[in-house]
């Protein structure tokens, strides 16, 4: 699939980000239990003036559909575990793995891979009841991004995932318990404010 390089810059590996999120092993979390998931190309408006994160596409290598990348925020962002499905011809379009998220996968493939496809398939009904229920004149915008509390959650999530079972077996004293609710909450607010600065900032750098 070509592109128009004089309109779009495009994203894909090896390019910093999609490293971060490819190496990062705690966005495993994020990939298997959230559903939260990169696309293997974004494409950035460069005629645009926008916030970035209203300036991102995603092409479907299928129909060849270029989609506004808006349709994978907020509440699009989750649930999707297949990858991102294609409102105009339902197939998915392909998304980058974690590699902590492969290897967990592998591990545990004799449990859940006999039932990976029944639930492609139920998936796959779900995505496209909730694609057909935004419609991109409702979309968000970055100035309706709720960042300090996409970053709160993130880092009570983080919290519970990292520090909740060394709670639940004795191993932290009231004290460390405290330093962990510091540590993930400085943790969500930096999430937060660094999305807020990447994704709402105005020109690609």
């Amino acid at each position: 699939m070509e592109f128009d390089k004089e309109k779009y810059k495009i994203w894909k590996l090896p390019h910093p980000m999609l490293i971060h999120w490819v190496v990062n092993p705690r966005l495993a979390f994020n990939e298997l239990i959230l559903g939260q998931r990169i696309p293997k190309i974004t494409l950035i408006d460069k005629t645009s003036d926008a916030p970035l994160m209203e300036r991102q596409y995603i092409p479907c290598p299928h129909c060849n559909t270029i989609h506004n990348g808006l349709l994978w925020a907020k509440r699009g962002a989750y649930k999707n575990w297949f990858g991102f499905m294609c409102p105009t011809c339902e197939n998915v379009i392909p998304c980058l793995w974690n590699f902590t998220s492969l290897v967990l996968l592998a591990i545990t493939f004799p449990i859940w891979g006999w039932f990976r496809k029944p639930l492609k398939t139920k998936w796959l009904k779900f995505k496209k009841a909730e694609l057909l229920n935004s419609p991109e004149a409702e979309l968000p915008t970055a100035k309706q991004t709720p960042w300090l509390k996409m970053g709160l959650i993130y880092g009570a999530l983080m919290f519970c995932f990292t520090a909740a079972p060394k709670i639940v077996s004795g191993e932290l004293t009231s004290t460390g318990i405290a330093v962990q609710v510091g540590i993930w909450l400085f943790a969500g607010l930096a999430f937060g404010g660094v999305m807020k600065l990447v994704l709402g900032r105005s020109k690609v750098q």
